[in-house]
């Protein structure tokens, strides 16, 4: 035993077992905090924005692996000492021996974790969006998510469509986009539902003030394509979430995601996809609170660069509700915003979340603006280099889009938007 008790006194590990117990249960912590150094010093989950290669396969999987062994390492830590604390306070829970609890332990946390890791992250890429699946999309859970939880999600167009001739429709129905969406919150449930699932039906030719125009008589089957005709839509995804844990790597390989670094972004683009993806990032989450309304991307270029340069347009869309969902505090202590910092430079992500409410369940509502038209600014050649100047004019282009689109749809969107005030941040 780790243990020593005396009679009438507290029990003490003993003192040949200290090292071995401090070796098991630092040991993975500090498996971890390697993790952490080397993805923050490598950006080696934040995408190319930050790095200036590709990670090898073979690396990433090494690294992803390090961090499932400090992870799994360190929850079985603390089950382990918690356990023997409540036994020690006499509230015995769960087998009564220590090789009794390690058993229970590998067949209910680590073997299961082993498996879904090597079935999963360990021998498939959130490079592609080769897991996509028509079926997922079509799931009963998102139809009972939209109808049960929050009552009432829509994919609509903005208001602007009704002052577009018949001939600027269908050239916009006609193309292909890179997406950008907002808000971001803490976690874009509008966006997914409305956006990558059939939950709410997809794009049609129906206004956010319930006005219907003519839909294209060469209308497609597919997601969208009632509207925007040869959509095929994936979403661009901070590494962090679309490829380290559990549910969050299953919901976004079947749905379409993939690692949101360039070159595969380039990638999707030049199969004939449209690409999603939210600019204002894990960041523009901090802002997610019901009553505000946060555009963070007056910094953030580099989608508009990859506009340029792939010739595409840019399809704005903004999500009434989502900034409402899990309400973050609005001035959070500078400790806590500082830690949440740290986390976001190694993982890509807001953690951990600082609640300044109980979760809501508003009304969702994407709205579909008229696209941003580029083409004036585009590189000379596919993937060809565009100036400065011309990124800083499509992206002045892109954020006037995106305050038209609100302005106009605001009032016509259920869940009290109306005097909504557009941020850019």
């Amino acid at each position: 035993t780790d243990f020593v008790c005396f009679a009438g006194e507290r029990c003490l590990p003993a003192m040949g077992t200290l090292p071995r117990i401090y070796a098991r249960d630092l040991g993975s912590v500090l498996l971890l905090l390697v993790a952490a150094v080397a993805s923050r010093s490598n950006f080696w989950m934040r995408g190319l924005t930050y790095r200036s290669t590709v990670l090898p396969v073979w690396k990433e999987k090494i690294f992803k692996s390090v961090v499932y062994l400090g992870l799994m390492g360190t929850v079985d830590a603390v089950l382990r000492r918690g356990g023997q604390l409540l036994a020690h306070a006499g509230l015995p829970i769960g087998p009564g021996s220590e090789r009794s609890a390690g058993l229970l332990r590998g067949l209910l946390l680590h073997a299961p974790f082993v498996f879904w890791a090597l079935q999963g992250p360990l021998s498939s890429s959130t490079r592609d969006d080769r897991g996509w699946s028509e079926a997922a999309s079509k799931s009963w859970f998102w139809k009972w998510l939209s109808v049960k939880v929050f009552k009432d999600t829509r994919a609509v167009l903005s208001e602007e469509w009704r002052h577009l001739t018949a001939e600027q429709r269908s050239h916009w129905q006609h193309r292909h986009y890179i997406i950008g969406m907002h808000p971001h919150g803490l976690l874009p449930l509008g966006a997914i539902i409305s956006g990558l699932t059939w939950a709410s039906g997809g794009l049609r030719g129906i206004t956010a003030s319930g006005a219907v125009l003519p839909e294209p008589p060469d209308s497609g089957p597919l997601l969208h394509q009632r509207w925007m005709v040869h959509m095929r839509l994936r979403a661009a995804v901070a590494t962090g979430a679309c490829g380290f844990f559990p549910i969050f790597f299953e919901m976004f390989r079947y749905l379409g995601g993939f690692e949101c670094t360039k070159p595969f972004v380039r990638e999707r683009l030049r199969e004939g996809k449209d690409v999603a993806i939210f600019p204002g990032g894990a960041q523009e989450a901090v802002f997610a609170t019901p009553g505000r309304y946060v555009c963070y991307a007056s910094k953030h270029k580099g989608f508009v660069r990859l506009a340029l340069e792939e010739q595409r347009d840019i399809l704005p869309m903004w999500t009434f509700g989502d900034e409402a969902i899990m309400p973050q505090m609005w001035d959070p202590p500078s400790s806590v915003r500082a830690l949440q910092t740290l986390v976001k430079e190694v993982t890509g992500l807001l953690m951990p979340p600082i609640f300044g409410g109980l979760p809501r369940f508003p009304p969702l509502t994407m709205v579909a603006g008229v696209p941003v038209s580029l083409e004036d600014l585009w590189a000379p050649t596919l993937g060809g280099t565009v100036t400065d100047a011309a990124v800083e004019e499509g992206h002045r282009r892109y954020v006037e889009a995106q305050r038209r689109l609100f302005d106009m749809n605001k009032v016509h969107v259920p869940g009290g938007h109306a005097n909504a005030v557009f941020e850019v941040r």
